[in-house]
């Protein structure tokens, strides 16, 4: 921030968004490795020294971004879960809102998911708590599914796992099948119906 001038809390966040904003799309142009703090702090039009007033490193953006993805999809799931009884319809919606992910934190996503294990312990630790936090209001709807008699008795946090990861290779896939809503759809369908004729008793 600017040396000798005050910033109000409210500010000092919106500039956070703003070099996030930055950090993000330089990210998906030229990959996590090949952008640099200092073509960060020009772009955002602000000196070096005072883009490490608000981050220290790229990791702690990145790390920052998704957070604040991860909080607000968590109000979303929140949302849904108030307003729709059905566990079945629940997950569908959840999974809906789970592609709506703007396109400029797919390469940070891919990046996390691929090299998280080698952030700093602290901005790892952050990152995973995101994760569970997000993974546990899944799982409770797979919970009160089969608390509810709609699903069948099952590995409520592994189920969520599953769904989460088929629902990010469906838009990361290379050899699409159709439009990302109908491979959403589908997966679904297989996911709560799964592909045996009839219906067996697993319990």
């Amino acid at each position: 921030m600017p040396k000798g001038i005050m910033l109000t809390p409210q500010q000092q966040e919106a500039r956070r968004e703003e070099i996030t904003s930055v950090a993000l799309r330089l990210i998906a142009e030229n990959g996590f490795q090949k952008t640099s703090m200092r073509e960060i702090a020009v772009l955002a039009n602000m000196g070096k020294s005072s883009l490490y007033d608000y981050f220290k490193t790229k990791d702690e953006i990145v790390v920052y971004a998704f957070e604040k993805v991860i909080e607000e999809n968590i109000q979303i799931i929140h949302k849904i879960i108030s307003e729709e009884s059905s566990p079945e319809q629940c997950l569908r919606k959840i999974m809906v809102n789970h592609l709506t992910v703007p396109k400029q934190y797919r390469s940070v996503l891919m990046w996390l998911n691929a090299e998280s294990d080698h952030l700093e312990e602290g901005y790892g630790n952050r990152l995973k708590a995101a994760r569970y936090k997000y993974q546990d209001r899944i799982q409770s709807v797979i919970e009160n599914g089969v608390d509810t008699g709609v699903f069948r008795r099952t590995d409520a946090a592994l189920m969520t796992r599953l769904l989460i990861n088929s629902v990010i290779a469906i838009v990361y896939t290379s050899r699409p099948s159709g439009s990302v809503e109908k491979m959403l759809d589908e997966t679904m369908n297989i996911f709560l119906h799964g592909i045996m004729n009839g219906r067996k008793d697993y319990d």
